[in-house]
């Protein structure tokens, strides 16, 4: 009985997770193409997609190893502090889950977690892990193999399209984060931080002549650590009142 109540919650969150894969896929594909493009191979493409599997750090290492040229030390740091926000989603989500998940489910959902399946796990507040191992599996299949595909036949894309593709994963994740700050505002302050020091970095006598790749280091941090600091004591006192 427990394995029925195991797939039947598993095939509910393949199905619910149906529209982040498809979201996903035209992103896959940008990834293959980009990778293409720059010359790297297929094999190449597809662990860096299956292995690595985030989105926003393949793209930045993409762009900061091949555009940018940055420097060793800055692409490090750089993917660092950008796969470093999966510990917090990790967090966020195994707080949220029932207290009876095993270790070996708690890996299962750790390794397919994103910023858009949390978002959207958050809402739906979701607590069964079998939900959530669903959830994550068709946006981690359809976005590997976007990528194949993009590696593959990303030549025969026109350029417009191939230009545009990415644009129905940030169009899903905007969803998700009007979602989210309808449930709290007090988020937005972290948007607003970041677009404000952007702004600094780009145009600041001095901030602007700091490397980009430094600079989106600096942002990620500044921005992440001022909320920490204003409402670290706030979440801490809410989570104690739950627990009592």
């Amino acid at each position: 009985m427990a394995h029925n109540g195991k797939l039947e919650n598993y095939l509910k969150g393949l199905r619910d997770g149906m529209g982040i894969g498809i979201a996903y896929t035209p992103f896959g594909i940008t990834i293959g193409l980009i990778s293409k493009n720059f010359g790297m191979k297929l094999f190449t493409a597809i662990v860096m997609s299956f292995g690595l599997y985030a989105g926003s750090a393949q793209t930045a290492f993409l762009k900061m190893v091949y555009e940018l040229k940055s420097t060793p030390v800055e692409i490090i740091v750089s993917i660092f502090v950008i796969n470093l926000r999966y510990t917090l989603l990790n967090i966020i989500m195994f707080r949220q889950i029932s207290n009876k998940t095993t270790l070996f489910e708690k890996i299962l959902m750790g390794i397919g977690l994103t910023d858009e399946a949390v978002a959207y796990l958050t809402i739906r507040k979701a607590t069964n892990a079998w939900y959530v191992i669903g959830v994550n599996t068709m946006p981690y299949v359809l976005f590997g193999v976007g990528t194949i595909a993009g590696s593959l036949f990303g030549n025969l894309i026109p350029e417009v399209f191939a230009a545009s593709l990415n644009f129905m994963l940030y169009a899903t994740f905007l969803s998700l984060l009007v979602s989210s700050l309808t449930n709290s505002l007090k988020y937005a302050e972290v948007i607003i931080t970041a677009i404000g020091l952007k702004l600094l970095f780009m145009f600041a006598p001095v901030l602007k002549d700091i490397s980009k790749g430094w600079t989106l280091i600096i942002i990620m941090i500044t921005a992440s650590s001022l909320y920490a600091l204003r409402h670290y004591k706030e979440e801490s006192e809410k989570e104690t009142v739950e627990n009592e």
